[in-house]
């Protein structure tokens, strides 16, 4: 899977923009990646049923995600019950545990906010816009934790959020894929390069 540099005019929710934001000032104010307990937007209470977090764990050449905390909301979309204190490969089958973790692995290798648009479908047939916002925390320029924002929305209204990101008649399917690494500090950055090629 391929992720594209971009700016951060790619994010389309306003609390997505919101959010990155308080990840930019962090790290333009202390010229590396925040640490986690640095991130404080404002109205980040309302936030937490849309957000996850998780504790990146590596796990030799590849990494597991510890919940510490599920949002309400994503939790009826992917129809489980709290899964704080479990790793997502506990409770996810492959095939969404593939569609999910390559924006997870390339916003860890890059260190920087990675953004996705997908396309899923709700129980009844009506196309859903997967917004998804990863961003990255941790010290010495290792990423430690990660924040993941979801919005969803539809141009044909209302759906239904119930095991929305449910494992059986999903099609899935990516429509943007970037790490958000330009004008970070004012100028493009150089980091993405190969970097930006994740193989699932």
């Amino acid at each position: 899977m391929y992720f594209e540099g971009a700016s951060r005019s790619v994010i389309r929710s306003v609390r997505q923009g919101d959010l990155f934001n308080a990840w930019l000032r962090v790290y333009r104010r202390e010229r590396a990646m925040p640490l986690i307990h640095q991130f404080e937007p404002e109205r980040l209470s309302e936030e937490k049923p849309d957000l996850m977090y998780y504790d990146v764990v590596r796990n030799g050449d590849s990494y597991r995600y510890l919940i510490q905390h599920s949002g309400r909301n994503l939790m009826k979309a992917f129809g489980t019950d709290n899964t704080e204190g479990k790793h997502l490969d506990e409770f996810l089958d492959t095939e969404r545990l593939d569609f999910m973790t390559p924006a997870f692995v390339a916003c860890i290798d890059a260190r920087r906010p990675v953004y996705t648009i997908s396309a899923v479908w709700d129980v009844n047939g009506i196309p859903v816009s997967y917004e998804r916002l990863a961003l990255p925390f941790g010290a010495n320029d290792r990423v430690q934790q990660l924040i993941v924002s979801l919005k969803t929305i539809s141009i044909e209204g209302r759906f239904e959020t119930t095991n929305l990101m449910r494992p059986e008649k999903q099609r899935y399917s990516y429509d943007l894929c970037a790490v958000i690494d330009r004008d970070l500090d004012g100028a493009q950055s150089r980091l993405t390069s190969t970097d930006d090629v994740v193989e699932i």
